[in-house]
């Protein structure tokens, strides 16, 4: 993989909102801003937050909506860490050789149930949130725990026209992020490689993950993985990279149609590390798509 530049202080991901505020206690006004930074950003960051599980599904729910996906309950933890729709991250109960999310330490756009979703494109405005409770003190290159994110907007814009022209036909077939013990083949959908965001009104990558397969490449996994790969080194080549450093009582907040991410591993047999998970498909917001797309009329 390519070497790529890695920033703090990106140019738009990652802006820090609700400053001061608890998020249990948002009026409707603070919410509408909440989501409309989340638009414009592509990532944002909620300090100093001490949410449970049912807490945070709360917010979750009266910011974006009741369409959750995901999720599932560990008995064995405290109550204050169960809920039917919040995943537990790290390691809680103690050390493990490899936590769960080992599995996000590439490059990905979350995905869960989207692809078995039917009428909801890969694109569709699906928010996820996580809330960490108990930060590694490093990770496993000695730095400071992170999350790194890649800006698929930034990605498309710094291409040149004739590579637009090239990648713009181009689909991809999107497979769920699980494994499948049954016989049957997975299913998959088709999504364009280039979209345009729902709400914000500009055309950004979805590339899903490194098991996504250009149509006509079916047959070849080979030839679709290093077209992926290729892909990603270029657009990482283009693009400043998001490093976001994490503190204890973050939430995280980000548009999977707007950014790639990639989790960094730690030591989770000698560091604890406890997060709240969960994804929400977003309520249309029908006048902000009217107010992107004026603007880009006049």
């Amino acid at each position: 993989m390519t070497d790529f530049h890695v920033t703090k202080h990106h140019p738009r991901l990652g802006v820090e909102v609700c400053k001061g505020n608890n998020l249990n206690h948002l009026n409707d006004d603070q919410r509408r801003e909440l989501r409309n930074a989340l638009w414009q950003h592509g990532v944002i960051v909620v300090r100093n937050q001490h949410l449970t599980a049912n807490e945070l599904e709360c917010f979750a729910r009266a910011t974006f909506g009741n369409q959750i996906l995901g999720g599932s309950v560990n008995h064995r933890l405290p109550q204050t860490l169960q809920n039917e729709h919040v995943a537990v991250l790290g390691n809680p109960e103690g050390p493990v050789e490899k936590p769960v999310e080992h599995v996000a330490c590439q490059w990905h756009h979350d995905k869960d149930a989207l692809p078995r979703m039917d009428g909801l494109p890969m694109n569709a405005l699906y928010v996820v949130m996580l809330h960490v409770h108990d930060v590694p003190y490093k990770g496993l290159d000695g730095h400071p725990h992170t999350t790194e994110f890649l800006d698929q907007l930034e990605a498309w814009r710094k291409l040149s026209p004739e590579r637009k022209a090239e990648l713009e036909p181009i689909h991809l077939l999107h497979q769920p992020p699980v494994f499948n013990p049954s016989s049957k083949p997975l299913p998959t959908k088709s999504h364009p490689l280039v979209s345009e965001h729902e709400l914000i009104a500009r055309k950004g990558l979805y590339m899903g993950s490194d098991t996504a397969i250009p149509t006509g490449m079916e047959n070849d996994p080979v030839a679709a993985r290093t077209f992926w790969y290729a892909l990603l080194d270029e657009i990482l080549a283009l693009c400043q990279v998001y490093s976001h450093r994490w503190q204890t009582g973050d939430v995280v907040l980000w548009d999977n149609s707007q950014v790639m991410h990639c989790g960094k591993p730690y030591d989770a047999m000698h560091c604890r590390r406890t997060g709240l998970r969960l994804g929400v498909i977003a309520r249309e917001e029908a006048s902000l798509r009217n107010d992107a797309v004026a603007q880009q009329h006049t």
